[in-house]
């Protein structure tokens, strides 16, 4: 049988990199690695920035997003030819609002259950998530967290070396502890975390990869809640569906005309401006003024710029409440779609 390992994470948490180092690492063990991408809303972005990924032993298919039954429908498909073709190994990164439990009723269904067995859920979290999280947010992050066999905490300050500042890190450390086990607590699932690991790109030993590799994955049980999925809700009935009323949205901005020195000011602005809405995630591509790729990846903790060999000229904003009109004038955007709402 195939493994399949899940690689869950909110939106921005740093999935996309993790699985650029994990699908490396087995392919280096001679592993002919398969990744299907279901993005929130992605146009090919996630094929541009997993390039680096694919070689001749690793695969990267799209699955492109749609409402939740048509995007069940595509995964199972591409499930299904990606088994037939023969890869040992299967990554799916799905979109960061999704529920790990369809994920894993979607195995059991034929005939995918005689094919795959099931490895590791690995959820990546941003370190001082907290601070941004809605009701629904937090309860979507809180369900991935509860079927997770590890969790690995992206995105370090160089405050925290475990090296140069192990007291720092540990406190921090015990925050992030309190608030996943306050999560859990909250949404009523009986599971406590103890432990995080810890990732700094690029310095996962081949022994780390292998604890990752058995760290499996958990079945307790989660609540579930309507409009929103939170429990102080009055309207959240649990055993509802919390997708049926889900404020997420994507808009893509095409062509925007920001200059090379006002990338991270212009980005900041969109997530500090209370007018542009709650801005979740961010991401896309911009020509310098030396005419090559920038890759521009930002939660309001983080602006990451870096060179790529190749983009496409717009801005993907995730979030709640968007503001639309807004975005479009700070990016100098020439037009805009509305993904997925």
């Amino acid at each position: 049988m195939t493994r399949i390992d899940l690689i869950t994470g909110f939106l921005g948490s740093g999935k996309t990199t993790f699985i650029k180092e994990y699908a490396g690492y087995l392919s280096s063990l001679g592993k002919r690695v398969a990744i299907i991408v279901n993005d929130y809303g992605a146009i090919n972005v996630d094929r541009m920035l997993l390039g680096d990924a694919l070689s001749s032993t690793c695969h990267l298919e799209m699955v492109i997003g749609g409402d939740a039954d048509c995007t069940r429908r595509r995964l199972k498909t591409k499930l299904i030819t990606v088994a037939m073709t023969g890869y040992d190994h299967v990554i799916v990164e799905p979109s960061g609002i999704f529920e790990v439990e369809e994920f894993y009723d979607l195995l059991y269904e034929e005939p995918l259950e005689k094919w795959y067995q099931m490895g590791s859920v690995i959820t990546i979290m941003e370190s001082g998530i907290s601070e941004d999280l809605s009701g629904e947010a937090e309860y979507i992050f809180t369900s991935q967290i509860a079927k997770s066999g590890i969790v690995i905490v992206s995105k370090i300050s160089p405050a925290l070396d475990a090296l140069s500042n192990p007291d720092a890190l540990n406190k921090q450390k015990e925050e992030d502890l309190k608030y996943i086990n306050s999560c859990l607590e909250k949404y009523g699932c009986s599971r406590r975390l103890d432990d995080l690991y810890y990732w700094k790109q690029g310095e996962i030993t081949s022994e780390d990869f292998e604890k990752i590799l058995r760290s499996t994955y958990h079945s307790d049980a989660l609540p579930k809640y309507r409009s929103g999925g939170h429990p102080d809700n009055p309207t959240g009935e649990i055993n509802g569906d919390s997708s049926d009323n889900n404020s997420f949205e994507s808009t893509f901005f095409f062509h925007p005309k920001i200059e090379t020195e006002k990338i991270e000011e212009t980005v900041r602005l969109i997530f500090d401006d209370p007018d542009t809405g709650n801005v979740i995630r961010l991401k896309g591509f911009l020509k310098n003024s030396d005419d090559n790729w920038l890759e521009i990846n930002a939660t309001r903790h983080t602006v990451n710029i870096c060179p790529i060999s190749a983009g496409q000229e717009l801005f993907i904003v995730i979030g709640e409440g968007l503001n639309h009109k807004k975005i479009r004038y700070i990016l100098k955007s020439d037009e805009k779609i509305v993904g997925t709402d």
